[in-house]
């Protein structure tokens, strides 16, 4: 069932529902970006708020945009305002995005090599 929660703030999302259900309905300004769940959660090696905490230091610009785009969002994920998005793209939200798309393919990959070395469980 989609609940309705047409205000969202930039940053983590905070609502108990699992990071990739995508059962919330909002609207965000226009050039926002929404970082996966799973990226948050390994920026804190684990831990969705200490991933959530480097988030903020990285994108501190809470404010930009225009016009409400509705989408659908998740749990533990996090919305960059458009105005860090023109940061980030050297004040271009499209090569914002771009960069944005690269880091959290990088970010994955990293994650998944870092899993790899890990020691499996005790026995």
């Amino acid at each position: 069932m989609m609940s309705e929660d047409p205000i969202v703030d930039f940053g983590l999302i905070q609502i108990a529902e699992p990071g990739r259900t995508d059962t919330r309905n909002v609207s965000l300004p226009n050039g926002a970006y929404v970082i996966p769940a799973d990226v948050v959660s390994a920026l804190g090696e684990g831990n969705t708020l200490a991933g959530s905490a480097v988030l903020d230091k990285i994108f501190p610009i809470k404010t930009g945009g225009g016009i409400p785009v509705p989408i659908v969002i998740a749990g533990g994920e996090y919305v960059v305002s458009p105005g860090d998005c023109r940061k980030v793209g050297g004040g271009n939200i499209k090569h914002g995005h771009e960069v944005l798309d690269k880091f959290v393919l990088s970010t994955r990959k990293n994650t998944i090599n870092e899993l790899k070395k890990l020691p499996g469980p005790q026995k």
